[in-house]
């Protein structure tokens, strides 16, 4: 999965645009969270569910909870534990139904004899093993009674006010037993269950609306998997469903995720310094890295491949791993890559581009019938937003920070046309400068605005601290808080080194 950190560049964002490429999938860190591990195929109840349904659908799919919903949105969970009560409670003496009667029919397996088909069953079940005397003096007006081939006992039933009377096993009935019920208003059902089978299958036929739990701990798709994980060991639970920002169900996550998870794997490109990689990084497990800077100072777990050659673009080493493998990748993703390797290069102008950087352009471009000199042109004018974005933006858009010894520096570039009459004011420029160095704990930062085409750069300075260090770098000083740099066109390979032999120069000093 491809991923990117921060935000998307104007340039980026013209460029997936104009090759219609969905964007990557930004984040802030590789820590695992609910959305890498949750179900989203789980089956899932509805409302008007039986019990029955939802303990047949935990048996299948052996979960200890299934969600209801209605639509898209979750009204509760049903948890494996509630339905192991409702069936204890089949031994309860005082056990009762509220059924209406086409659910009963249905889930008996029955036939109607008497009683009028939108009948409700309301009352206390009983199991008929007594007599008719006794039948007559325990049960109540709008029971329900299950009986089997004894006439006597039927009639004694009807004759007590219940509401329902269930035939099992297919007894017989009597004509003029049916006769009573009707006169009586009593519900005659029969059914090919057993007295007891009838008893359970009466009691699961409740819909789970009336049974489920209805405040039940969610998560989010976003939250961290440690934390999620913390939710289902406090609250015991079998599983904890899954909702988006927008109320929306999205999945489970289940219990079985507790077992420790894999190391996420991992491959830098483009980058390896720990300060610029995503949190979580370091407790990864990175098994490769491809990147065309200095090494930095990023420890892994284990052996992994490491491709760190001088190129002018990491998609330069890329694509020639494509080409090595025989691979030949879609016209899309070709001009991607050349668009990455005219951008990084600014079109084979900045110091750093190779005489590989050139052969590969000239491959994809093939690839992906984009022309260089039309391609890289549009490139470089969708750099800058319009209108022109505010100074915090040119100090963070293209930021990197870097430790030589006891000093940490940050250094931003902007690379443009036309950069002095389109950059903001100097003043604002540096406030904005020190308020990033602020915030990252740094010595000191810098920003570099390149002039694409006529070759030069623009060094500012947050403070003082910062000119000394530009100073000593370059042999030359600062006018009206500008250190102009002619042919200067490369952080990494015209600004980096000399600024990192000064700072290093001064310590040993």
């Amino acid at each position: 999965m491809a991923c990117y950190l921060d935000d998307l560049g104007p340039e980026a964002i013209w460029l997936l645009k104009h090759l219609q490429l969905a964007p990557p999938r930004q984040i802030s860190d590789v820590y695992w969270r609910v959305t890498d591990v949750m179900r989203n195929d789980v089956p899932h109840l509805s409302p008007r569910n039986t019990l029955r349904e939802a303990g047949l659908l935990m048996r299948e799919t052996e979960l200890g909870a299934l969600p209801v919903l209605d639509g898209q949105r979750l009204i509760g969970v049903l948890p494996r534990d509630l339905l192991a009560d409702r069936y204890l409670a089949l031994l309860d003496v005082t056990l009762r139904v509220e059924r209406d009667l086409a659910t009963a029919r249905q889930a008996l397996n029955g036939v109607v004899l008497a009683g009028r088909p939108d009948a409700q069953l309301r009352g206390q079940v009983w199991v008929g093993t007594f007599s008719p005397k006794e039948a007559r003096r325990c049960i109540q007006p709008g029971d329900v009674v299950i009986v089997e081939d004894d006439s006597e006992l039927q009639r004694a039933t009807i004759e007590a006010g219940a509401g329902c009377v269930i035939v099992a096993r297919n007894a017989p009935v009597a004509q003029e037993i049916i006769e009573l019920a009707q006169a009586h208003g009593t519900v005659l059902l029969r059914t090919p269950r057993s007295s007891l089978a009838a008893a359970a299958l009466l009691e699961q036929s409740g819909a789970v609306e009336h049974f489920m739990e209805h405040d039940s701990v969610t998560v989010n798709p976003n939250d961290l998997l440690n934390e999620a994980q913390q939710h289902l060991r406090q609250n015991r639970l079998a599983s904890i469903p899954v909702i988006d920002d927008n109320g929306t169900y999205q999945g489970l996550l289940l219990r079985r995720v507790l077992v420790p998870q894999d190391r996420r794997r991992v491959i830098l490109t483009d980058h390896n310094h720990s300060s610029q990689a995503a949190a979580g990084v370091a407790e990864s497990e990175i098994i490769a890295i491809i990147d065309h800077h200095n090494l930095g100072g990023l420890r892994t777990l284990q052996p992994l491949s490491m491709q760190i050659e001088a190129v002018g673009c990491s998609c330069t080493l890329i694509a020639e791993a494509y080409r090595r493998s025989g691979i030949t990748p879609s016209p899309q993703i070709a001009g991607a890559m050349l668009g990455a390797i005219l951008s990084d290069t600014v079109q084979f102008r900045s110091p750093t581009t190779t005489p590989r950087d050139r052969e590969m352009a000239a491959w994809l471009a093939e690839l992906s019938e984009q022309e260089i000199e039309n391609l890289a042109h549009q490139l470089f004018r969708a750099r800058l937003p319009n209108p022109v974005p505010p100074p915090d933006w040119w100090v963070s858009r293209d930021w990197k920070a870097y430790t030589f010894g006891n000093t940490s520096i940050g250094i931003a570039q902007m690379e443009l046309v036309d950069v002095e009459e389109r950059m903001p004011p100097l003043e604002e420029l540096r406030t904005a400068l020190r308020f990033q160095t602020h915030r990252e704990g740094l010595t000191t930062s810098l920003l570099l605005l390149t002039d694409i085409l006529d070759q030069f750069s623009l060094l500012i300075a947050a403070d003082q601290a910062g000119e000394q260090i530009a100073e000593r770098a370059f042999g030359r000083r600062f006018a009206e808080g500008k250190l102009r740099l002619p042919g200067v066109m490369s952080r990494k390979k015209q600004v980096l080194p000399p600024i990192a032999a000064a700072i290093t120069g001064a310590a040993r000093m």
